[in-house]
């Protein structure tokens, strides 16, 4: 199946529903198709993004829509992710924040015990993972500005 192919389908989907939490899935996987569309890919590239649009079976009719193109949508930005670095806006931001937070807070909270036992957990796990955060989205923002300018944002 080929990009445009899949775009149509999704299109005739998010004509077909009423629910906002579909509408929502459909989407999104009308922008990743639409930016790919944009991108200069090589044909061998064509050919793998076709291969795996196959794969993905969206033809099939389930009794859980909703469910169904999520996970495929998934696996779709995952197969992007691993075989071209294609990532989605803010990937990076968001990474960042996560990963920022939870070493900030281990931090924050070996200093805090170690400065004061009983009042320096609260203060150092708050400190430590607001600080944490705010270097992590830093860094994520860093990075998808480099992968923006790389061309590697769909």
């Amino acid at each position: 199946m080929n990009i445009n192919k899949a775009s149509e389908l999704l299109n005739n989907l998010l004509s077909q529903t009423d629910k906002k939490s579909e509408r929502k899935i459909y989407s999104c996987f009308i922008r990743t198709l639409s930016s790919l569309k944009d991108k200069d890919l090589t044909e061998s590239q064509t050919q793998l993004i076709q291969e795996k649009l196959s794969s993905l079976n969206l033809n099939t009719t389930t009794e859980n829509r909703k469910k169904y193109y999520k996970q495929e949508l998934s696996k779709f930005k995952a197969f992007l992710k691993d075989k071209f670095s294609f990532t989605s806006e803010k990937y990076y931001t968001e990474m960042g924040m996560i990963y920022g937070m939870s070493i900030g807070m281990s931090i924050g909270l070996s200093v805090g015990v170690a400065i004061n036992p009983t009042l320096g957990i609260s203060i150092g796990l708050s400190i430590g993972t607001g600080v944490g955060m705010v270097l992590g989205m830093a860094y994520g923002a860093k990075k998808d500005a480099e992968a923006k300018r790389q061309g590697l944002v769909i």
